[in-house]
C-alpha cells in the first residue's frame, strides 16, 4: 500500500526543525507537519516571505545557509529539537561565492547544513531524526575534495550541484556511522517536483528548459515532500536509508532507493567530514 500524508503519525509534542519552508518542498513538508501535531521552526532566509507562507502565529526564524555567521546565530535560537529537515538549497546558479568564499551551491547545500547539523547535534532529543534532502541527480556527481569550491577546475551548474548533492548522501551516510542507538540518520529525495528551486537558480536556456518542462512531468510539491516526510516520521524507516519515488525516481510513493555506490565509501565519509569541519570551523561532536 502507498504511503500517504495521512500516515504521518501524530507528532503532539516534537519540536521540527525545517530549512527553506518559503515554498515548495519545504513548505508543504513543514505545512503536513504542523498538520500533525508538530511545532515546526521555520528556519528561512526571507522572514518577510517565510512568515507569508507559513501563516499567521508560525515560528520563523532567519536562516541563511550561505552566510555560516547566521547559521550559528539560529542554533543558539533552538532549544531542542526532534527532526531536523536539512530542506534549503540551490541549483544551477551562475558562479557565486557565499559570504564565507565557498561555491554557493556546496556552500549552501552541504556546508550549511553540516554547520546547521553539527550545532544542533547536542541538543537533539531521544530518538532524533535528521533527515537531508539529496537529489537523483547526485548520481551523476562525485566530490574533489581537493578543490570543492571550483577555484582551480572550469564550474559547471550542473557539476556543482550534483557535486554538492553527492555530499549530502555521503554526510547522511557518515552521521549514520556516527551516531548511536539514540538517533537516526537518513536522506531523501522528491523525484522531479514543482518547487521554487528549478526558477531561482538556473538562467538563460536552462531556466527557459525547466520553464517548458516542469509543468508537464514534475510532481506536485506535497507529493515530491512524501519521502522527506516518510524518513523524518515512518516508525519502520530505518537509519543510513535512503528514500525516492519507488519507480525510477520518479513515480511511486516512498521507498528505500539504492544511492550511488561510492557515497557510502567510509573513507570519503571521513574525508569529506574532516574538510566540512575545517572550512566551516564548526566541531562535529558525536
Amino acid at each position: 500500500m502507498t504511503w500517504r500524508a495521512a500516515d504521518i503519525p501524530d507528532l503532539s509534542g516534537r519540536t521540527a526543525v525545517v530549512t527553506g519552508t518559503n515554498s515548495g518542498l519545504g513548505k508543504a513538508t513543514a505545512h503536513l507537519l504542523t498538520a500533525r501535531g508538530a511545532h515546526v521552526i521555520h528556519a528561512v532566509r526571507n522572514l518577510d516571505k517565510g512568515r507569508a507562507a507559513a501563516g499567521p502565529g508560525a515560528d520563523v526564524r532567519h536562516l541563511d545557509l550561505a552566510d555560516l555567521r547566521t547559521v550559528r546565530d539560529f542554533a543558539a535560537t533552538v532549544d531542542a529539537f526532534d527532526l531536523l529537515i536539512n530542506n534549503a538549497g540551490v541549483m544551477w546558479p551562475p558562479l557565486t561565492r557565499t559570504h564565507d568564499g565557498f561555491e554557493l551551491q556546496f556552500g549552501a547545500n552541504h556546508l550549511g547544513h553540516f554547520a546547521l547539523t553539527a550545532l544542533l547535534w547536542p541538543r537533539r532529543r531521544p530518538r532524533a531524526r535528521v533527515v537531508t534532502v539529496s537529489s537523483f541527480l547526485h548520481r551523476q556527481g562525485h566530490i574533489d575534495l581537493t578543490d570543492p569550491n571550483w577555484v582551480r577546475r572550469r564550474y559547471s551548474p550542473e557539476a556543482a550541484y550534483a557535486q554538492s548533492k553527492y555530499a549530502n548522501l555521503v554526510f547522511m551516510h557518515e552521521l549514520d556511522r556516527r551516531t548511536g542507538p539514540d538517533a537516526a540518520s537518513l536522506a531523501a529525495h522528491p523525484g522531479y517536483a514543482r518547487t521554487h528551486l528549478q526558477s531561482s537558480g538556473p538562467t538563460g536556456l536552462r531556466a527557459l528548459g525547466l520553464r517548458l518542462l516542469t509543468p508537464l512531468v514534475a510532481r506536485p510539491a506535497t507529493t515530491g515532500a512524501l519521502p522527506t516526510l516518510f524518513a523524518a516520521t515512518a516508525p519502520d524507516a530505518i537509519s543510513g536509508t535512503f528514500i525516492g519515488p519507488a519507480l525510477l525516481d520518479l513515480l511511486g510513493g516512498p521507498a528505500v532507493v539504492p544511492p550511488a555506490p561510492g557515497t557510502r565509501s567510509p573513507e570519503l565519509g571521513a574525508a569529506l567530514w574532516t574538510l566540512s569541519e575545517e572550512l566551516t570551523g564548526v566541531p562535529f561532536l558525536t
